[in-house]
């Protein structure tokens, strides 16, 4: 399993770090960025793996973690 951590609040100015398996994956200007990053490079392993399964844990407003797969439906 590959699991990405999209955090909502930045970590400085307009600084968002995406993480990958607990290990920092990228910097982004924006958490849309990171997002759209997250979703291409999940979707570029489960095409490379037929078995692999990719989580997004989106962090809310709320502070609450939701999972999603690369189509952003809830898992």
């Amino acid at each position: 399993m590959v699991v990405f951590d999209i955090p909502f609040a930045s970590v400085g100015p307009g600084l968002w770090l995406l993480q990958k398996n607990e290990a920092e994956f990228g910097e982004f200007c924006s958490r849309d960025d990171a997002l759209a990053c997250a979703i291409a490079e999940g979707r570029r392993i489960e095409a490379a793996r037929a078995r692999a399964r990719v989580v997004l844990n989106i962090e809310g407003n709320d502070g609450h973690w939701r999972a999603f797969d690369t189509s952003i439906k809830p898992v």
